[in-house]
Protein backbone atom coordinates (compact mmCIF):
# COMPACT_ATOMS: atom_id res chain seq x y z
CA UNK A 1 0.00 0.00 0.00
CA UNK A 2 1.36 3.52 -0.61
CA UNK A 3 0.09 6.52 0.88
CA UNK A 4 0.75 10.12 -1.01
CA UNK A 5 0.29 13.01 1.14
CA UNK A 6 0.87 16.91 0.09
CA UNK A 7 1.71 19.83 2.49
CA UNK A 8 1.62 23.58 1.43
CA UNK A 9 2.73 26.36 3.36
CA UNK A 10 0.33 28.67 1.21
CA UNK A 11 -2.26 27.58 -1.49
CA UNK A 12 -1.52 28.62 -4.89
CA UNK A 13 -4.87 28.19 -6.79
CA UNK A 14 -7.99 27.71 -5.49
CA UNK A 15 -9.15 24.81 -3.78
CA UNK A 16 -9.70 21.87 -5.83
CA UNK A 17 -11.35 18.25 -4.82
CA UNK A 18 -9.80 14.89 -5.42
CA UNK A 19 -9.80 13.18 -8.10
CA UNK A 20 -11.05 9.79 -8.82
CA UNK A 21 -7.36 8.70 -7.69
CA UNK A 22 -7.16 10.81 -4.84
CA UNK A 23 -4.73 13.05 -5.96
CA UNK A 24 -5.60 16.66 -4.01
CA UNK A 25 -3.50 19.74 -5.48
CA UNK A 26 -4.11 21.56 -2.44
CA UNK A 27 -3.64 21.98 1.12
CA UNK A 28 -3.78 18.60 3.25
CA UNK A 29 -2.34 17.63 6.93
CA UNK A 30 1.48 16.74 6.68
CA UNK A 31 1.59 12.94 7.41
CA UNK A 32 2.05 10.88 10.94
CA UNK A 33 5.20 8.75 10.34
CA UNK A 34 8.72 9.96 10.73
CA UNK A 35 11.96 9.08 9.69
CA UNK A 36 13.02 8.47 6.15
CA UNK A 37 14.51 10.67 3.79
CA UNK A 38 13.98 14.30 2.80
CA UNK A 39 15.38 15.91 -0.48
CA UNK A 40 15.90 19.23 -0.73
CA UNK A 41 15.02 20.16 -4.95
CA UNK A 42 12.88 18.54 -7.12
CA UNK A 43 14.36 19.16 -10.16
CA UNK A 44 16.03 16.07 -12.47
CA UNK A 45 18.89 15.68 -10.25
CA UNK A 46 16.05 15.71 -6.78
CA UNK A 47 13.20 13.76 -8.82
CA UNK A 48 16.26 10.94 -9.63
CA UNK A 49 16.77 10.26 -6.10
CA UNK A 50 13.26 10.15 -5.05
CA UNK A 51 12.63 8.02 -7.28
CA UNK A 52 15.54 5.21 -7.02
CA UNK A 53 15.30 5.58 -3.12
CA UNK A 54 11.71 4.44 -3.91
CA UNK A 55 12.50 1.58 -6.71
CA UNK A 56 15.46 0.61 -4.74
CA UNK A 57 13.21 0.05 -1.47
CA UNK A 58 15.98 2.32 0.44
CA UNK A 59 13.37 3.85 2.90
CA UNK A 60 9.41 3.37 3.24
CA UNK A 61 9.08 7.26 3.71
CA UNK A 62 10.39 10.12 0.97
CA UNK A 63 9.99 13.88 1.80
CA UNK A 64 10.00 15.59 -1.22
CA UNK A 65 11.00 19.81 -0.52
CA UNK A 66 10.34 22.26 -3.20
CA UNK A 67 9.37 25.64 -3.32
CA UNK A 68 7.55 25.39 -6.16
CA UNK A 69 4.93 22.92 -4.35
CA UNK A 70 3.36 21.80 -7.68
CA UNK A 71 6.54 20.63 -9.08
CA UNK A 72 7.17 18.87 -6.29
CA UNK A 73 3.56 17.29 -6.40
CA UNK A 74 4.10 16.18 -9.76
CA UNK A 75 7.13 14.49 -9.18
CA UNK A 76 5.99 12.46 -6.54
CA UNK A 77 2.47 11.76 -7.88
CA UNK A 78 4.48 10.19 -10.74
CA UNK A 79 6.87 8.44 -8.44
CA UNK A 80 3.57 7.27 -6.12
CA UNK A 81 1.66 5.64 -9.54
CA UNK A 82 4.34 2.65 -9.48
CA UNK A 83 4.41 2.07 -5.74
CA UNK A 84 1.55 -0.36 -5.90
CA UNK A 85 3.76 -2.43 -7.95
CA UNK A 86 6.38 -2.45 -6.04
CA UNK A 87 5.30 -2.41 -2.30
CA UNK A 88 4.68 -0.02 0.61
CA UNK A 89 5.79 3.40 0.26
CA UNK A 90 4.53 6.88 1.44
CA UNK A 91 5.60 9.97 -0.46
CA UNK A 92 5.53 13.47 0.86
CA UNK A 93 5.65 16.83 -1.61
CA UNK A 94 5.30 19.94 0.59
CA UNK A 95 7.01 23.53 -0.01
CA UNK A 96 7.44 23.65 3.87
CA UNK A 97 10.85 23.01 5.61
CA UNK A 98 8.96 21.62 9.16
CA UNK A 99 7.84 18.88 6.97
CA UNK A 100 11.97 17.99 6.68
CA UNK A 101 11.73 18.13 10.98
CA UNK A 102 12.29 14.48 11.69
CA UNK A 103 14.02 12.94 8.62
CA UNK A 104 17.14 10.62 9.11
CA UNK A 105 18.79 12.05 5.86
CA UNK A 106 18.04 15.29 4.53
CA UNK A 107 19.51 15.11 0.51
CA UNK A 108 20.49 18.51 -1.13
CA UNK A 109 19.95 19.00 -4.78
CA UNK A 110 19.28 22.24 -5.40
CA UNK A 111 21.71 25.24 -7.47
CA UNK A 112 22.14 26.49 -10.97
CA UNK A 113 21.41 24.39 -14.03
CA UNK A 114 24.99 22.78 -15.13
CA UNK A 115 25.11 23.98 -19.16
CA UNK A 116 27.32 22.55 -21.98
CA UNK A 117 31.30 23.31 -22.25
CA UNK A 118 31.06 24.55 -18.04
CA UNK A 119 33.07 23.22 -15.39
CA UNK A 120 31.66 22.23 -12.24
CA UNK A 121 33.93 24.94 -10.51
CA UNK A 122 31.98 27.61 -12.71
CA UNK A 123 28.73 27.31 -10.96
CA UNK A 124 28.91 29.11 -8.07
CA UNK A 125 25.83 27.98 -5.10
CA UNK A 126 27.42 28.98 -1.77
CA UNK A 127 25.03 31.07 -0.53
CA UNK A 128 22.36 28.95 -1.43
CA UNK A 129 23.73 26.27 0.13
CA UNK A 130 24.82 28.47 3.61
CA UNK A 131 20.72 29.25 3.56
CA UNK A 132 19.39 25.68 3.01
CA UNK A 133 21.72 24.87 6.16
CA UNK A 134 20.01 27.09 8.23
CA UNK A 135 17.12 25.85 7.22
CA UNK A 136 18.23 22.18 8.10
CA UNK A 137 20.27 23.04 11.36
CA UNK A 138 16.45 24.66 12.48
CA UNK A 139 14.06 21.67 11.30
CA UNK A 140 16.58 18.68 11.00
CA UNK A 141 19.13 19.16 13.59
CA UNK A 142 20.25 15.47 13.58
CA UNK A 143 19.92 14.10 10.32
CA UNK A 144 22.73 13.54 8.03
CA UNK A 145 23.26 15.59 5.27
CA UNK A 146 24.43 14.21 1.71
CA UNK A 147 25.53 17.41 -0.58
CA UNK A 148 24.73 16.37 -4.47
CA UNK A 149 24.65 19.87 -6.03
CA UNK A 150 28.03 21.18 -7.82
CA UNK A 151 30.74 21.79 -7.18
CA UNK A 152 30.47 19.10 -4.16
CA UNK A 153 33.34 18.92 -2.83
CA UNK A 154 33.18 23.00 -2.24
CA UNK A 155 30.24 22.90 -1.22
CA UNK A 156 30.21 19.99 1.24
CA UNK A 157 33.11 22.23 2.75
CA UNK A 158 30.62 25.34 3.18
CA UNK A 159 28.35 23.39 4.23
CA UNK A 160 30.38 21.84 6.90
CA UNK A 161 31.00 25.79 7.81
CA UNK A 162 27.66 26.62 7.42
CA UNK A 163 26.09 24.13 10.13
CA UNK A 164 26.15 23.53 13.57
CA UNK A 165 26.05 19.55 13.40
CA UNK A 166 29.57 17.76 13.92
CA UNK A 167 31.18 17.52 10.28
CA UNK A 168 31.02 13.64 9.72
CA UNK A 169 27.15 14.63 9.14
CA UNK A 170 27.68 16.19 6.27
CA UNK A 171 29.40 14.55 3.25
CA UNK A 172 29.17 15.02 -0.56
CA UNK A 173 28.02 12.51 -3.21
CA UNK A 174 31.73 12.89 -4.25
CA UNK A 175 33.38 10.69 -7.18
CA UNK A 176 31.10 7.66 -6.09
CA UNK A 177 29.34 7.47 -9.51
CA UNK A 178 33.06 8.66 -10.89
CA UNK A 179 34.19 5.19 -9.29
CA UNK A 180 31.09 3.19 -10.59
CA UNK A 181 31.73 4.40 -14.24
CA UNK A 182 35.31 3.31 -13.86
CA UNK A 183 34.78 -0.01 -12.66
CA UNK A 184 32.06 -0.18 -15.39
CA UNK A 185 34.72 0.77 -18.30
CA UNK A 186 37.61 -1.69 -16.63
CA UNK A 187 35.43 -4.38 -16.52
CA UNK A 188 34.08 -4.11 -20.10
CA UNK A 189 37.65 -4.15 -20.94
CA UNK A 190 39.12 -6.79 -18.89
CA UNK A 191 36.17 -8.91 -19.39
CA UNK A 192 35.21 -9.20 -15.53
CA UNK A 193 32.21 -8.21 -13.20
CA UNK A 194 32.24 -4.79 -12.56
CA UNK A 195 31.62 -5.18 -9.18
CA UNK A 196 34.83 -7.41 -8.49
CA UNK A 197 36.99 -4.55 -9.78
CA UNK A 198 38.30 -2.55 -6.96
CA UNK A 199 39.63 1.26 -7.74
CA UNK A 200 38.77 4.48 -6.61
CA UNK A 201 38.58 7.74 -8.61
CA UNK A 202 39.90 10.15 -6.26
CA UNK A 203 40.65 14.28 -5.58
CA UNK A 204 37.56 16.75 -7.05
CA UNK A 205 34.88 15.39 -8.21
CA UNK A 206 35.38 16.71 -11.68
CA UNK A 207 38.48 17.67 -13.98
CA UNK A 208 41.30 17.10 -11.81
CA UNK A 209 40.24 13.75 -10.48
CA UNK A 210 42.37 10.65 -10.87
CA UNK A 211 41.92 7.23 -10.58
CA UNK A 212 44.42 5.60 -7.86
CA UNK A 213 45.86 2.95 -9.79
CA UNK A 214 49.23 1.78 -7.94
CA UNK A 215 46.30 0.07 -5.28
CA UNK A 216 43.68 -1.21 -8.42
CA UNK A 217 42.50 -4.87 -8.09
CA UNK A 218 40.85 -7.50 -9.79
CA UNK A 219 39.33 -9.48 -6.84
CA UNK A 220 42.07 -10.73 -4.94
CA UNK A 221 44.85 -9.86 -8.13
CA UNK A 222 46.66 -6.48 -8.61
CA UNK A 223 45.96 -4.86 -11.74
CA UNK A 224 49.58 -4.98 -12.33
CA UNK A 225 49.55 -8.64 -12.49
CA UNK A 226 46.27 -9.76 -13.94
CA UNK A 227 46.21 -11.23 -17.64
CA UNK A 228 45.39 -8.66 -20.11
CA UNK A 229 43.17 -9.31 -23.50
CA UNK A 230 45.28 -9.38 -26.16
CA UNK A 231 46.33 -6.45 -28.16
CA UNK A 232 46.14 -4.57 -24.98
CA UNK A 233 48.80 -3.09 -22.93
CA UNK A 234 48.18 -1.92 -19.03
CA UNK A 235 49.13 2.12 -19.92
CA UNK A 236 46.50 2.15 -22.91
CA UNK A 237 43.62 0.87 -20.69
CA UNK A 238 44.74 2.90 -17.74
CA UNK A 239 44.23 5.83 -20.38
CA UNK A 240 41.73 4.74 -22.02
CA UNK A 241 39.58 4.02 -18.66
CA UNK A 242 40.60 7.63 -17.09
CA UNK A 243 39.63 9.48 -20.12
CA UNK A 244 36.50 8.16 -20.69
CA UNK A 245 35.51 8.39 -16.99
CA UNK A 246 36.50 12.24 -16.71
CA UNK A 247 33.93 12.85 -19.88
CA UNK A 248 31.59 10.47 -19.07
CA UNK A 249 28.79 13.05 -17.67
CA UNK A 250 29.74 16.42 -18.76
CA UNK A 251 30.73 15.32 -22.41
CA UNK A 252 28.79 12.23 -23.56
CA UNK A 253 25.69 12.20 -21.42
CA UNK A 254 25.26 15.47 -21.19
CA UNK A 255 25.83 16.56 -24.70
CA UNK A 256 22.83 13.83 -25.61
CA UNK A 257 21.01 14.19 -22.68
CA UNK A 258 20.94 17.68 -21.70
CA UNK A 259 21.31 16.70 -17.90
CA UNK A 260 22.53 13.47 -15.97
CA UNK A 261 20.10 11.97 -13.08
CA UNK A 262 19.83 8.64 -13.23
CA UNK A 263 23.50 7.75 -12.38
CA UNK A 264 24.10 10.10 -9.87
CA UNK A 265 20.29 8.69 -8.45
CA UNK A 266 21.30 5.12 -7.85
CA UNK A 267 25.05 6.03 -6.79
CA UNK A 268 23.42 9.18 -3.47
CA UNK A 269 20.93 6.00 -2.98
CA UNK A 270 23.72 3.54 -1.96
CA UNK A 271 25.09 6.44 0.17
CA UNK A 272 21.78 7.18 2.11
CA UNK A 273 21.28 3.15 2.54
CA UNK A 274 24.55 2.94 4.25
CA UNK A 275 23.64 5.60 6.79
CA UNK A 276 19.61 4.30 7.48
CA UNK A 277 21.02 0.83 7.70
CA UNK A 278 24.38 1.35 8.97
CA UNK A 279 25.82 -0.41 6.30
CA UNK A 280 29.40 0.90 7.02
CA UNK A 281 30.60 0.75 3.43
CA UNK A 282 33.51 2.01 1.90
CA UNK A 283 32.40 5.06 -0.67
CA UNK A 284 34.63 7.86 -1.82
CA UNK A 285 32.99 10.72 -0.63
CA UNK A 286 33.35 14.35 -0.42
CA UNK A 287 34.58 14.45 3.36
CA UNK A 288 37.74 16.13 5.48
CA UNK A 289 41.23 14.63 4.90
CA UNK A 290 43.29 12.34 7.19
CA UNK A 291 46.40 14.43 7.51
CA UNK A 292 48.25 11.28 6.06
CA UNK A 293 47.25 12.93 2.92
CA UNK A 294 49.25 16.13 3.25
CA UNK A 295 46.75 18.73 1.91
CA UNK A 296 45.08 19.83 5.17
CA UNK A 297 42.50 18.58 7.62
CA UNK A 298 40.13 21.49 6.54
CA UNK A 299 40.13 20.41 2.92
CA UNK A 300 37.19 18.38 1.59
CA UNK A 301 37.37 16.39 -1.38
CA UNK A 302 36.83 13.04 -2.75
CA UNK A 303 38.39 10.32 -0.85
CA UNK A 304 37.21 6.58 1.04
CA UNK A 305 35.44 6.72 3.78
CA UNK A 306 33.29 4.16 5.80
CA UNK A 307 29.40 5.67 6.05
CA UNK A 308 27.41 4.76 8.69
CA UNK A 309 24.34 6.19 10.98
CA UNK A 310 26.92 8.84 12.04
CA UNK A 311 27.73 9.78 8.23
CA UNK A 312 31.17 9.98 8.19
CA UNK A 313 32.03 6.83 10.69
CA UNK A 314 35.90 6.74 9.73
CA UNK A 315 38.01 8.33 7.28
CA UNK A 316 40.33 6.02 5.28
CA UNK A 317 44.32 5.76 4.52
CA UNK A 318 44.58 5.40 0.89
CA UNK A 319 47.52 4.49 -0.11
CA UNK A 320 49.11 6.64 -3.23
CA UNK A 321 52.14 6.78 -4.60
CA UNK A 322 54.56 9.56 -5.42
CA UNK A 323 52.66 10.50 -9.08
CA UNK A 324 49.28 9.95 -7.36
CA UNK A 325 50.18 12.21 -4.57
CA UNK A 326 51.17 14.86 -6.40
CA UNK A 327 47.98 14.83 -8.20
CA UNK A 328 45.72 15.05 -5.55
CA UNK A 329 47.79 17.80 -3.92
CA UNK A 330 47.02 19.90 -7.28
CA UNK A 331 43.33 18.91 -6.37
CA UNK A 332 43.39 19.84 -3.45
CA UNK A 333 45.15 23.05 -4.52
CA UNK A 334 42.26 23.52 -7.09
CA UNK A 335 39.33 23.07 -4.68
CA UNK A 336 40.83 25.46 -2.27
CA UNK A 337 40.62 28.15 -4.49
CA UNK A 338 37.43 27.63 -5.79
CA UNK A 339 36.72 27.48 -1.98
CA UNK A 340 38.05 30.53 -1.41
CA UNK A 341 36.48 31.84 -4.39
CA UNK A 342 32.96 30.43 -3.40
CA UNK A 343 33.39 31.83 0.03
CA UNK A 344 33.74 35.47 -0.93
CA UNK A 345 31.17 34.94 -3.20
CA UNK A 346 28.60 33.80 -0.72
CA UNK A 347 28.96 36.13 1.86
CA UNK A 348 26.00 37.95 0.04
CA UNK A 349 22.77 37.58 1.16
CA UNK A 350 21.25 34.66 -0.33
CA UNK A 351 18.27 34.67 -2.45
CA UNK A 352 15.22 32.93 -0.39
CA UNK A 353 14.72 29.33 -0.90
CA UNK A 354 11.29 28.64 0.90
CA UNK A 355 8.55 31.00 -0.69
CA UNK A 356 6.27 28.85 -2.89
CA UNK A 357 5.21 31.14 -5.92
CA UNK A 358 9.12 31.41 -6.93
CA UNK A 359 10.15 30.49 -9.81
CA UNK A 360 13.92 31.01 -9.80
CA UNK A 361 15.77 28.65 -11.91
CA UNK A 362 18.19 28.08 -8.64
CA UNK A 363 15.90 25.98 -6.68
CA UNK A 364 16.03 22.89 -9.23
CA UNK A 365 19.70 21.49 -10.20
CA UNK A 366 19.40 19.46 -13.22
CA UNK A 367 22.83 17.23 -12.89
CA UNK A 368 24.88 16.30 -10.52
CA UNK A 369 27.21 14.40 -12.01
Amino acid sequence: MSTITFHRTTSIEAEEPPDSLGSVPSIHRAASHTGGVGIVGAGHVGAAVANALVLLGATPRVVLYDRRARRAEGEAWDIADGTPLLGSAEIIATDDWQDLSDVEVAVVTVGAPFEPGQSRLDEHNGALIRAVMRHLDRVAPDAVVVIVSNPVDVLTRIAQDSSARPWHKILGAGTVLDTARLQRGLGGLLGVDARDIHVHVVGEHGDSSFPAWSSASVGPVPLASFPLPPTHNLAAIQSQCAERTRRRGPDDILARKGHTDAGVAVAVTRIVESVLRDQRRVYTVSTRALPEYRVGEEAVLSLPATIGKRGVVRQLPLALNQAEQHMLEQSAGVLEAAYQSETAQSTQPAKPVSHPRSTDKQISLTNGA
